[in-house]
């Protein structure tokens, strides 16, 4: 059986998932191949060495449509002619599509139903309150969804919001944000065995509690700046270290002068994704308290390191991964006070850090590539044994 991934760039923290289900598809029956449209990414504009490694390797059958061009830079008409091309020869039993509402999910999903010739999947970590929703909206993500065959998703709520689209819970897996622990936690083992050369590299301060987000609006920077300042942990000696970049980044900017915390507020613009276990390692602490995040794999990433985390309820890793007052705090997004409390109460408690840090150790190491691989490979079984007709029905038509 083939089965065949639809993206649009590969980025580094991809790889280990399409490794991941590689080397199961061998055990299974499956050949993989995967076809990236953009070889370029908008959204990470350094270097994905991991990417280009993995795409070298050979591992996977990959092509690229248009290795030197971004998403929004080629006509979408070319784009759906050259997938058009690819997928009539290597004819897949089963496509995979990152999401359900890119011009290319919503092709598949028609030339799912004009040719029957395979079923199709999405991967999304979308959950019902990811913003406001609208009823109109909505409706048209329920007509398009209805005709997918299964989902791949993040997690519980996640399942639910995919079956309020018309995927039934028997055929939604979860395992689409994981990440790969055994990397993090070695890496940052060597990190935590060496930390003033991560020190030096970085300019991190001898304690400092992380935020890595996005300057967006609803990634809420500024409201941890402001808990941070609150805490008054800068006063014992703890920096925040945010790392991240985005058009907000004067206002951030702004805002940490006005609260008079510069001297104790590091921004790092970009941090390659291997070196991220450095900066985990020697944290106190992580802090995502997003408006809404459909998850966080930052989290995932922190977890791993053994760093724990205070998460918002709105993101989609909260009691999920992250459970309150057993491996780290859930907070109500927006709550300044709430957030500051907890911030302090963490910061200033070494114990319940070291609790809460091998809470989450023991939490995140079974949310891996492999069961990625296991639930794709597995939905894949069931979607296949699902509309596999019978002699009998054959015969009947």
């Amino acid at each position: 059986m083939r089965l065949q991934f639809v993206i649009w760039n590969v980025v580094d923290y991809h790889v280990p998932r399409y490794r991941a289900v590689a080397q199961l598809a061998t055990t299974q029956g499956y050949e993989i191949s995967l076809i990236e449209i953009f070889g370029r990414s908008r959204a990470y504009g350094y270097p994905q060495v991991e990417r280009d490694k993995f795409l070298a390797e050979g591992s996977v059958q990959a092509i690229t449509l248009f290795k030197d061009h971004a998403h929004g830079e080629k006509n979408w008409l070319l784009v759906l002619m050259r997938l058009r091309k690819a997928l009539r020869a290597q004819r897949p039993n089963i496509v995979v599509t990152l999401g359900y509402h890119t011009s290319y999910a919503i092709y598949l999903c028609a030339a799912k139903l004009l040719r029957r010739r395979f079923k199709l999947m999405y991967m999304s970590d979308s959950k019902h309150d990811d913003g406001k929703r609208f009823g109109l909206k909505e409706w048209f993500k329920k007509l398009l969804v209805s005709h997918f065959d299964g989902a791949l998703v993040a997690g519980q709520r996640h399942r639910r919001y995919a079956q309020s689209l018309g995927i039934p819970l028997e055929r939604s897996r979860v395992g689409f944000d994981v990440i790969d622990v055994g990397y993090f936690r070695e890496a940052a083992l060597r990190a935590a065995g060496c930390p003033a050369q991560a020190r030096t590299l970085f300019g991190l301060p001898m304690r400092y509690v992380l935020c890595v987000s996005r300057f967006v609006e609803r990634k809420n920077v500024s409201v941890v700046v402001e808990a941070f300042a609150r805490s008054t942990l800068a006063h014992g000696g703890t920096s925040l270290v945010i790392v991240g970049q985005g058009p907000l980044e004067d206002a951030i900017r702004k805002k940490i002068d006005e609260l008079g915390v510069r001297e104790h507020v590091t921004i790092l613009k970009e941090v390659l994704n291997r070196d991220m276990p450095s900066l985990y390692a020697l944290a106190d602490f992580l802090v995502l308290a997003s408006a809404f995040d459909q998850w966080g794999l930052c989290v995932n990433e922190a977890m791993a390191c053994g760093c724990p985390a205070i998460v918002s309820e709105t993101c989609g890793c909260a009691n999920e991964l992250v459970h309150d007052g057993i491996n780290g705090f859930v907070v109500r997004p927006g709550h300044i006070q709430e957030l500051t409390d907890r911030m302090k109460q963490l910061g200033e408690d070494s114990d319940l850090r070291q609790h809460f840090a091998a809470a989450a150790l023991s939490t995140i190491r079974n949310w891996t590539p492999a069961l990625f691989a296991k639930n794709v490979l597995a939905l894949a079984d069931d979607l296949l044994r699902m509309i596999r007709p019978s002699r009998d029905e054959i015969s009947a038509e």
